[in-house]
């Protein structure tokens, strides 16, 4: 992402340097890009009903390329209103930019083509806010942090990979269940047993400590019928994108 600073940068320095003709021709080019905006959240509008959908499990959106195939028409939705204010900038500060080129006030045209990004940059921003929680588990973190303070154990259901922004965000060690050891720790057997199989999860759900146990909202029927078979202690705390946290206590 910082490659586009730089790139700002070089044609904020170029822009005194282009020929009036190619000023007029880039600030078209964002004109018909704010059209083209304008479009897509029409698109979505109208689309995003019959063919809204849900999110798949965080295994399978593991890279930018599979998150953008595996989020639903609904999400893409839930943005337009983004997406409409953008474009809408786009347009406006084209034109703007057009008509300075035209009365040669180049650094006010500057000026004006820049700031149409500020809308732009603040809806990136809103936006990543928004499906955050479908890319990592640091609301999760936040969430069992203070409630981990006095102790109790936090169980992770997944694989390696989908819990790293778990080992960044939570302050305290967390079990893997249900995983391979093989797989997740290739390079060697970890220092303490971090591995849970559902015998163990169990065992630890019987006792006084408080448990957390982070699965997928897919899952969270076979859990709940595998605690309620055998314990009357269960809990639906909170919910994070496609994962819900089940506890022991209130």
């Amino acid at each position: 992402m910082s490659m586009w600073s730089a790139l700002a940068l070089w044609t904020a320095m170029a822009w005194d340097r282009i020929p009036q003709p190619l000023r007029a021709a880039g600030a078209s080019a964002v004109g018909v890009i704010g059209l083209t905006l304008a479009g897509g959240a029409l698109f979505a509008a109208r689309t995003g009903r019959p063919l809204s959908g849900s999110w798949g499990v965080m295994d399978a959106r593991w890279t930018a390329w599979r998150a953008l195939e595996d989020m639903p028409v609904s999400a893409w939705v839930a943005l337009r209103p983004m997406l409409v204010i953008t474009a809408i900038s786009f347009v406006f500060f084209s034109i703007v930019t057009l008509y300075l080129i035209f009365r040669q006030h180049e650094k006010l045209a500057a000026i004006a083509l820049a700031a149409s990004m500020i809308p732009a940059g603040l809806s990136m921003v809103i936006g990543v806010a928004k499906i955050s929680p479908y890319f990592s588990l640091a609301d999760v973190a936040r969430y069992l942090n203070p409630r981990l303070e006095t102790g109790g154990h936090a169980m992770f259901e997944g694989p390696l990979d989908d819990s790293s922004s778990l080992i960044f965000y939570l302050n305290r060690r967390f079990f893997f269940v249900n995983q391979n050891p093989r797989k997740e720790a290739p390079m060697g057997s970890p220092a303490t047993n971090v591995f849970l199989n559902e015998e163990a999860v169990l065992e630890k759900w019987g006792q006084s400590d408080a448990v957390y146990l982070i699965v997928e909202q897919s899952r969270a029927d076979y859990w709940k019928n595998q605690v309620v078979s055998r314990f009357h202690a269960y809990h639906q705390v909170t919910t994070s994108g496609t994962y819900v946290v089940l506890s022991n206590q209130l």
